[in-house]
């Protein structure tokens, strides 16, 4: 009888070994996509500081002219009613472009 209960006890303390060697294999590739996904994130992080400033400056230059064309299509002139559904349509693309670069930042 004793030797039965030493007989379960060894198949499970190997049964445990197995499974520990299991866990630490997936431990240690765990820790290696942490590692490479940690690499990926400082690229990131270091393109997005490079590129700041240029993003920065385009939405100022973008915010430009979407004032510069707003003050011109509201004037009372009318010099460009047969140009003024492009001039909204290009009004209409600035904004949009200018909320994706809001974003971005």
């Amino acid at each position: 009888k004793l030797s039965t209960q030493i007989d379960k006890m060894s198949a499970r303390s190997s049964q445990l070994k197995e499974e520990i060697v299991a866990l630490e294999k997936a431990l240690s590739e765990l820790a290696s996509s942490q590692a490479e996904m940690d690499k990926i994130r400082a690229e990131e992080k270091e393109t997005y500081a490079s590129n700041k400033a240029d993003m920065e400056q385009g939405l100022n230059g973008v915010k430009l002219a979407l004032k510069v064309l707003k003050e011109y299509y509201a004037k009372e002139d009318k010099a460009h009613a047969a140009a003024e559904g492009a001039g909204s349509s290009i009004i209409g693309l600035l904004e949009v472009v200018e909320s994706d670069f809001t974003k971005g930042l």
